[in-house]
């Protein structure tokens, strides 16, 4: 047995993002107008409120000699020998016009960030989506339903707050603090205050550390949460579905316990991420009063004017406050990691049924099958597992209708799945009319194709539109006579709203067999030259199985026609039989031939007749 590759290192977190970053340019827009609406909020908070305290502060408090002298002289200009009446009116309209532009552009910036963040969501939401739609069936054999649905809501949700909390101050943090940065080296050469600026910047590096140490733990806390919300959606999508099951089985407190246990472990591991969140801003918040006051005590040793103190104040807060927002930042990014990563898997994730560069034409009907040494291992097998199909080699003529019977885990429905490529063989080919399928388009090959599941699957829409799934193009009289050839017509007529009724999520508001005959007209509407019928009667009552029995019997005439059989009933349509034995076809022949030669499946035969009588 070959060892299992290495598993591959994990990709930079850049390069996860660099996925999503071709969905900005559909918000490229909102999104510049708010990356430059924050950069106004951060010169106006970086620069124009230290300017404003050192330039109109001192007005206040009777200290015109420490004011702006450009204010006094505009104020003179402006008002003449009146100006000192003046002076106090134009110091009160300059702070709250100010605020005015650092409010409206942070609302901006807020605002047009959002929408950006809102526009990538939609735009990731319909990629994985897609995605999910066109990933083949041993994908879903890996993972639970809910868990999906899980990455496909809340995982891009988590994409976009990182979006936007990251947009909305990767600029704006950075500018207010160089700009207050700025401000802060033009008074120290102005104002002789050297020193106290950098005593108070100095403290302003030491604010890294407590950020890196919280954003280690985050990332590790953000792929444990990401896991148990998904398992806790998979707990809740297959309780929620199986409500006659849970009920029958008195199985309320089992399922309480398992979705309890998975609420605790979330909430566990919430509480940690909160913790190190919450590390964060006292800590940056320690180091920055220590420095101030560092450089607080030296100011004043050194004769500091109040302005001057007033303006280094407020300039080193916009240092220290962006720097807390910019560990926010890398809090908001390293705690969505796990959510990143699971959206990866599944846009990354391959696809094993390929569609070809160049596909060829589909060969004209009608066409053969043929299996030529056909064999194939499900991946999420057990190594030691055996194949669920091995050297399979049979051909199907055209218009023959051939049942395959057998035990469970014979290998009759992986058989059956091969031919609209839902796996592609790990050895051998599958040819359709001397193609092999592995060279057709899969969504023309599939389109020549009515499959009939034996739990069939109706969707939470009308009834009329439940049918025409097997041709979106029909007409109403074309959905009715597939129903009247379903002989599920006079079942809709007597319903209150006919056609129109909404069968509720997987049909849950009609019977079995109704939801049968429904998949069944369906097949009717497709009217496809490749039947694959998984026990298409089973659950119909006996007269309406005589009666389906009749309308596939006219159905089934000159098309190939494969019938997954587990009911002796079932074999009365079938020219020829397949029995199938651990992978293998171990019996080939018609019905009554078979029965004389074949142990096995006369032996089927035998316990049917008994079952029935």
């Amino acid at each position: 047995m070959s060892a299992q590759p290495p598993p591959a290192a994990p990709r930079p977190l850049w390069s996860r993002l660099r996925r999503h970053a071709r969905h900005l340019r559909a918000a490229r827009w909102p999104l510049i107008g708010g990356l430059l609406a924050g950069v106004v909020y951060s010169l106006s908070s970086g620069i124009g409120l230290p300017v404003m305290f050192k330039a109109v502060l001192p007005i206040f408090f009777n200290r015109e000699a420490e004011a702006s002298p450009r204010v006094v002289a505009w104020a003179k200009h402006l008002f003449g020998d009146a100006y000192q009446d003046k002076l106090l009116l134009t110091a009160c309209l300059g702070l709250p016009l100010l605020f005015l532009v650092r409010g409206a552009s942070q609302f901006l910036n807020r605002y047009l960030v959002n929408k950006a963040g809102f526009i990538v969501l939609e735009r990731v939401r319909q990629e994985v989506f897609a995605r999910l739609l066109r990933l083949p069936l041993t994908f879903y054999h890996r993972h639970q339903s809910g868990d999906l649905v899980n990455r496909l809501m809340n995982d891009t949700e988590q994409l976009r707050a990182m979006i936007v909390n990251v947009s909305a101050e990767i600029l704006k943090q950075p500018f207010t603090l160089l700009s207050a940065v700025g401000f802060l080296v033009y008074l120290s050469l102005t104002e002789r205050s050297a020193l106290f600026v950098l005593i108070a910047l100095a403290s302003v590096p030491l604010c890294v550390f407590p950020i890196r140490l919280v954003a280690r733990h985050l990332a590790k806390r953000s792929h444990q949460l990401a896991r148990q919300g998904g398992s806790l959606a998979a707990v809740c999508t297959e309780t929620l579905q199986s409500p006659l099951e849970v009920q029958a089985y008195n199985l309320e407190p089992h399922q309480e316990t398992r979705f309890a246990a998975r609420v605790r472990d979330i909430l566990r591991l919430s509480l940690k991420a909160v913790k190190y969140q919450s590390l964060t801003a006292p800590s940056v918040e320690f180091v920055s009063v220590c420095g101030f006051m560092a450089a607080l005590y030296f100011g004043v040793r050194h004769g500091m004017d109040f302005g001057t103190f007033s303006a280094l104040g407020v300039a080193l807060f916009m240092c220290y406050e962006p720097v807390k927002k910019l560990g926010g930042i890398n809090e908001a990014i390293k705690s969505r990691v796990g959510s990143l990563e699971r959206l990866e898997e599944v846009l990354a994730a391959p696809d094993t049924v390929k569609n070809p560069a160049t596909p060829r034409p589909l060969p004209p009907v009608p066409a053969g099958i043929e299996f030529a040494g056909v064999s194939f291992r499900y991946s999420t097998a057990a190594p030691d597992a055996p194949p669920a199909l091995e050297g399979v080699s049979v051909r199907l003529s055209p218009g023959e209708v051939v049942a395959l019977v057998g035990p469970s885990g014979a290998g009759k429905t992986t058989f059956a799945l091969m031919i609209p490529r839902f796996f592609d063989p790990t050895a051998g080919a599958v040819r359709l009319g001397g193609v092999d399928l592995r060279e057709l388009d899969k969504t023309e090959l599939r389109g020549r194709i009515a499959l009939m599941p034996q739990l069939p699957v109706l969707f939470h829409v009308t009834i009329a539109e439940n049918i025409r799934l097997g041709r979106l193009d029909a007409t109403d009289a074309e959905v009715r006579e597939a129903a009247r050839k379903a002989h599920i017509a006079d079942v809709i007529a007597a319903l209150p709203q006919g056609y129109d009724t909404v069968v509720g999520e997987r049909g849950t508001s009609l019977s079995g067999g109704q939801r049968q005959r429904i998949a069944i007209a369906r097949a009717f509407l497709k009217d496809a030259p490749i039947l694959i019928l998984d026990e298409a009667t089973s659950a119909l009552d006996a007269e309406s199985e005589a009666q389906v029995q009749a309308a596939l019997r006219e159905l089934v005439r000159g098309r190939t026609t494969l019938m997954i059989a587990h009911r002796f009933s079932s074999l009365s349509l079938a020219t020829r039989v397949l029995v199938f034995e651990q992978g293998r076809i171990t019996g080939d022949g018609a019905p009554e031939e078979l029965a004389a030669r074949h142990p096995v499946y006369r032996r089927m035969l035998e316990l049917q007749r008994l079952g029935a009588e």
